[in-house]
């Protein structure tokens, strides 16, 4: 670091605390008065030259050093980033103006520190002469426009192995903006060897920074990013520093989040910081993407037709993209235009990731702190693109072999508008459900998986609450392995499009025909669906529409009626299907560092007998230092002319980066009902809840690396003032030096009223009681990955259960795994509702294997075996009923029956699959399913299990094609 005096100050040993620099004056002052109202200092905005730009850098009055850091140190407690810089000479035109009380802000030019010049550039290249218009937007955000600058230059590709000395800081780059390469044509062939000439012309970047774990630390490794870009899209690519012997390659599926190295590239192509995408590269070759919206809402559902790879190289390995401008949503602006951008690379065998510039998943801000890219010429072309597909079914327990053919189509005439349209679509499960057992009052909520409804559908998220966060999937890819959760938050969403042919909920089978469980739940099949999303500055509006066509359901004749001539007569029950509608807008805009928007969402559904309308209105508001994220929604229903009415609003506050608070409050009607498209868990609700979360690297005994903590708490009662939910949730996590990771959670829920599960006849009181849970896994990163959990649960009412899992990950080499985890339930006193008010505790074994094997032929061949079993046996302890009006449960009579039953689900499934290019793919799948009826003989698990195999409910063989032609 170059040393030098602080104007007056004649000695070396002082500096200055440097909180930033921005382009625009106006933002310096404004980030100025908030420095000294939040730290009560004096604060200078200093104007430097850099590369020949003018800049305006926001610090602290000269300070001995051991005040300086003392400052920073404050200031990186109370939320914002500063640096410490050496005192440097002025020059002699210095001025002065104030910049907010109590802090009186100095205006001098000063020289910028010398840097050696390394390798790799760490500032910004000449831009081109036709990007001098675009290379600062005209009215930049004040964050992304002004990343702070290093106080030297980050060791080169070629130079270092392991960075040292490297003060903490929130950018490495000291410029606020670059300008990407401009090429008429690139010759770039996508193989993740970057040695093509064209590569050689432009800068290489190396900026990142450790973000997580946070210590915002100079990488161990180097990074050399380059970005290149033509009429037709963006090239980047990275070749990244690391030893050969430590990198971790592992093959998956399209967007499955592995432990593994990775680069990934995330724009933000609205240049506002609304929204998005996202960009992954995995060592292999596999590829994740998908959108992302302020602040910080991600979503793996949409795939885009672009190319990325990889390879290794003899001093570690690199990567290669092209994105093309066509597939994107930009707002329609001139050829010149301002992305903002964020890096990140994945370290697996430390459990680090780096970025650039360094927003660690703990910060504030993300899509309002982006660091903007400058291109002098963008104008992206009209994209079509038409995906027919042909597919085949063999249903030998139906009797039924079906071909089907269609189309979907997809235009975007300019870039901020899409349409997409599918004629007799064919949504068959190519993709199988987890198996989830579900005895109680409460529908489980499915996430979607069909192509059609994914794409474009972040456009419908009217809330953070409506992004559906399940961690049924399995063990999570990163850090230390875990054991599958049974527990997912359930989304409040208006559009569940799984409603879209899904379960005919709408229908009411008489009772003289019997349809099984099985047939009752079968999708149903779609004449066609259309969907439009588009986006008009910071307007963005979409509209859905869907065609069920006529419900058809296999039965037998249980008496004389309707379809039913003959008793015991096989016969078809019918009924018209549903029309689904869907209209989204919502206005956002950028204000100084921060966001507000609006939004209106209504959906409709006609179900020929009765139409289904809901309305919501959502605002969103985020603060200008990132610390405040505020959202709303009115909810307003209309099923059989009743109405209902509702409103939530969430609150998140953080400090700091690694600390967040979060509040919520709900107010739900009885009579508030969004279940026909929409999902929520329950209404007659008005609820409350706090939660913190702490993160904590600095001041560990050896052995630790980090400490997460958490600790929740929840109260809700329905509108009559029973108390129906609440509890005080703490958990806290060790990460150990390996990787390995203790977890460590108590709950406690107090005595509540259960006003759901027997609703016509009345609420009954239910115990308070404990939960208790250990789980300890080694690092994900090894051929060889164990967990294991220990826990006990209080029953309802009076009992425990025992739980125990374990598990295994194994990755002998980069083409196959396997995937294998075991639960164990022992439950003494589990409460079961067995209809009309009669309730049964039971003593209950609980076991639930899953397990799951994958070969990947090439990096675009997967062979996938997927098994989940769950199995039950409970036997009848008491026997308690519920009297009109509630209250207490009261003992009843043994009845004559055995009131004992068994459980035995299967889900099965054998899946081929060939991603012939992006976007287009061969599946060969063949799926069984089991699930025999509750009075089975209960003759031990093993026969269980081999009877749901040997006598299965579900047995499908399909042939899928579906390919892309377009442009």
């Amino acid at each position: 670091m170059a040393t030098a005096t602080v104007p007056g100050v004649a000695t070396a040993s002082t500096g200055a605390a440097v909180f930033g620099s921005y382009v625009n004056r106006d933002y310096a002052l404004q980030h100025g008065e908030r420095i000294a109202g939040d730290l009560g200092v004096r604060v200078v905005v200093l104007e430097i030259d850099i590369d020949g730009d003018r800049h305006h850098r926001v610090a602290s009055e000269a300070l001995a050093e051991e005040d300086a850091r003392e400052l920073i140190r404050r200031a990186d407690a109370s939320g914002h980033a500063a640096w410490y810089l050496a005192a440097v000479e002025p020059h002699a035109d210095e001025s002065t103006v104030e910049a907010a009380p109590p802090a009186t802000a100095q205006r001098r030019k000063v020289a910028e520190p010398v840097r050696p010049a390394p390798a790799i550039a760490a500032q910004e290249p000449a831009a081109p002469a036709a990007a001098s218009s675009a290379s600062v937007p005209p009215d930049p955000d004040p964050v992304a426009a002004a990343q702070p600058e290093a106080p030297a230059a980050p060791p080169t590709l070629a130079s270092r192995t392991v960075a040292r000395g490297l003060p903490p800081t929130t950018d490495d780059d000291a410029t606020p903006i670059i300008s990407a390469t401009r090429m008429t044509d690139a010759d770039i062939v996508i193989d993740g060897h970057v040695d093509e000439a064209a590569w050689e012309a432009a800068p290489a970047y190396d900026n990142m920074r450790v973000m997580e774990p946070e210590t915002l630390a100079a990488p161990t490794y180097a990074t050399a990013s380059r970005f290149i870009y033509t009429d037709r899209g963006l090239y980047v690519s990275a070749v990244m520093e690391q030893p050969p012997a430590s990198l971790v390659a592992r093959l998956s599926s399209r967007d499955q989040y592995l432990q593994r190295d990775s680069y990934g590239i995330t724009l933000d192509t609205s240049g506002e910081g609304l929204y998005g995408y996202w960009f992954t590269v995995s060592l292999g070759g596999s590829l994740a993407d998908g959108k992302v919206a302020a602040e910080r809402s991600f979503t793996r559902q949409w795939d885009g037709p672009w190319h990325g790879a990889s390879a290794v190289t003899e001093t570690g390995w690199s990567v290669e993209m092209f994105l093309p401008w066509a597939m994107m949503s930009m707002p329609q602006t001139g050829p010149a235009r301002t992305l903002g951008f964020w890096v990140d690379r994945k370290v697996a065998h430390m459990d680090e990731r780096y970025s650039w510039p360094v927003l660690p998943f703990t910060s504030p801000r993300f899509m309002s702190a982006l660091k903007p890219m400058a291109f002098a010429q963008v104008s992206p072309a009209k994209q079509w693109a038409v995906f027919p597909y042909t597919s085949a079914t063999a249903d030998p327990i139906r009797d039924e072999n079906t071909a089907k053919a269609g189309v979907d189509v997809t235009w975007r005439p300019s870039t901020n508008l899409q349409l997409t349209a599918a004629l007799n679509p064919d949504f068959g499960a190519v993709e199988s459900d987890d198996v989830v057992i579900n005895l109680t009052a409460f529908e489980t909520f499915f996430p979607e998986k069909r192509l059609f409804f994914l794409e474009g559908n972040e456009v419908f998220v009217t809330s953070p609450r409506a992004n559906p966060q399940s961690s049924q999937s399995g063990p999570q890819g990163q850090g230390a392995r875990r054991s599958p959760s049974t527990f997912s938050r359930e989304p409040t969403t208006l559009l569940n499009t799984r409603r879209i042919g899904g379960k005919a909920r709408h229908v009411t089978i008489p009772d003289h025909i019997d349809v099984t469980g099985v047939e009752a739940s079968k999708p149903t099949d779609l004449l066609g669906a259309a969907k439009l999303v588009g986006q008009s500055g910071g307007l963005r509006y979409g509209v859905l529409a869907a065609a069920e066509d006529e419900v058809a359901l296999r039965g037998t004749c249980d008496g004389l009626g309707v379809g039913c001539a003959d008793i015991g007569a096989d016969t078809v029950f019918r009924a018209d299907g549903r029309n689904f509608g869907a209209a989204r807008v919502v206005f956002e805009q950028s204000t100084a560092g921060g966001r507000r928007g609006i939004g209106y969402m209504g959906t409709l559904v006609d179900k020929s007998y009765d139409t289904a309308t809901v309305h919501g209105i959502d605002t969103h508001w985020l603060g200008g230092n990132g610390k405040i994220e505020w959202d709303t929604q009115l909810l307003a229903s209309r099923v059989d002319d009743i109405p209902g009415y509702g409103i939530f609003m969430d609150l998140t506050y953080s400090p700091r980066i690694g600390s967040f608070h979060r509040f919520a409050l709900e107010y739900l009607e009885p009579d508030l009902n969004v279940g026909d498209f929409g999902f929520i868990r329950r209404n007659d609700a008005v609820s409350a809840m706090w939660g913190t979360f702490q993160y904590i690297s600095k001041g560990l005994p050896r052995r630790l690396r980090n400490i997460r903590a958490s600790l929740f708490g929840s109260y809700e009662q329905n509108t009559d003032g029973l108390l129906t939910r609440a509890g005080v949730f703490a958990g806290v996590g060790f990460t150990f030096l390996d990787n390995s990771q203790l977890r460590l959670m108590l709950n406690y829920f107090p005595k509540r009223w259960d006003d759901w599960t027997a609703r016509s006849t009345g609420a009954f009181r239910i115990s308070d009681r404990l939960f208790a849970q250990a789980q300890y896994g080694t690092d994900s990163a090894k051929p060889l990955a164990l967990s294991v959990a220990l826990g006990v649960d209080g029953e309802e009412q009076g009992g425990s259960a025992f739980l125990f899992d374990t598990g295994f990950t194994y990755t002998p080499f980069d083409r196959f795994s396997i995937d294998f985890d075991l639960r164990y339930k022992d439950r003494d006193g589990w409460l079961v509702h067995r209809g009309d008010g009669s309730f049964t505790t039971y003593s209950a074994d609980d076991v639930q294997p899953r397990i799951a094997v994958d070969l990947f032929l090439t990096a675009r061949q997967q062979l996938r075996l997927t098994t989940q079993w769950a199995g039950i046996k409970a036997e009848q302890l008491a026997f308690f009923d519920l009297a009109d009006g509630g209250g207490a449960l009261a003992m009843r009579d043994e009845p004559e029956d055995s009131e004992d039953f068994v459980v035995s689900r299967l889900t099965a499934q054998l899946r081929y699959r060939w991603e012939i290019q992006p976007m287009s793919d061969l599946f060969v799948v063949y799926t069984r399913g089991g699930n025999l009826p509750y009075d089975h003989e209960n003759d031990g698990f093993g026969n269980l299990f081999l009877d749901a195999v040997e006598t299965p409910v579900v047995d499908v063989f399909v042939v899928k094609l579906r390919y892309r032609f377009g442009s």
